[in-house]
């Protein structure tokens, strides 16, 4: 298959607005940043 004449496959992807858009964006996920290891104050960590 070579979509628009490539080789890359751009067009074999999800489509945007197809029946699947909005379930990629729906997954949850935790982010925790640790500012201690970038130099944060110590002291701020206890309040």
């Amino acid at each position: 298959v070579q979509p628009f004449g490539g080789e890359g496959l751009s067009g074999t992807g999800p489509k945007a607005g197809g029946p699947h858009a909005l379930s990629r964006y729906a997954v949850e996920r935790a982010v925790s940043v640790n500012i201690a290891a970038q130099g944060g104050d110590p002291a701020l960590l206890n309040l």
